[in-house]
């Protein structure tokens, strides 16, 4: 049983760079099994077609990111802390899965079905609840301002933490034409977003 769960997880690994990399129509199912050093009936014995195989590797992949996505946001400290450390973690994770996420995008705009079966497999609540119940605290304390609705700063958070990924077509247009580097961009990006959220959220009149 160990054994053939150690082969399916290979598998999956294997088929989520083939996937990320050549999208699910450009995918082979021989050049998974090739790249994952099984023959193509194996391949068939754990995965009976290229949709199951593509379904099962991409919930999994997704549950991983947004795990270590829930880890960085369940974080002690005060919401401008959370915020940083969150965005700081955030942008590792989005950039080693920088392929995934265009890829995850893509996928979700064209597959509901998909996209109900991920999300009854992410579950951020418990996390999410936490950051919301603080972020009223510290509105009704003063250090942040009253008319911050929560929904349109997580909203804000996420937007600004996966565009730089998911938009890269234009942005690395733009940021050329201004004589600067994408990768260098990103660091700056990197660097300058969580400041340029807890300013926007800031009580300027608050005195700690």
């Amino acid at each position: 049983m160990k054994k053939k769960l150690n082969i399916e997880n290979h598998i999956i690994e294997i088929a989520a760079d083939v996937f990320e990399e050549k999208g699910f129509a450009g995918a082979r199912m021989q050049q998974i099994a090739d790249q994952a050093k099984i023959n193509k009936s194996l391949l068939h014995y754990y995965f009976r077609s290229k949709e199951k195989l593509f379904e099962k590797s991409f919930i999994i992949i997704a549950n991983r990111i947004f795990a270590k996505l829930g880890q960085a946001f369940n974080f002690s400290g005060s919401i401008s802390e959370k915020i940083t450390n969150f965005l700081e973690n955030s942008q590792y994770i989005l950039w080693k899965n920088r392929n995934f996420l265009i890829l995850f995008i893509n996928e979700l705009n064209q597959n509901e079905e998909l996209l109900k079966k991920l999300m009854d497999e992410i579950n951020m609540s418990q996390e999410l609840n936490i950051f919301l119940s603080q972020l009223k605290e510290e509105q009704e304390k003063g250090i942040l301002r009253n008319d911050v609705e929560p929904i349109v700063l997580l909203v804000n958070i996420i937007s600004l933490s996966v565009f730089p990924y998911v938009g890269k077509p234009i942005i690395s247009q733009i940021v050329e034409q201004l004589n600067y580097d994408y990768e260098d961009y990103l660091e700056i990006h990197k660097k300058q977003i969580a400041q340029f959220i807890i300013n926007s959220i800031k009580n300027p009149d608050y005195k700690d």
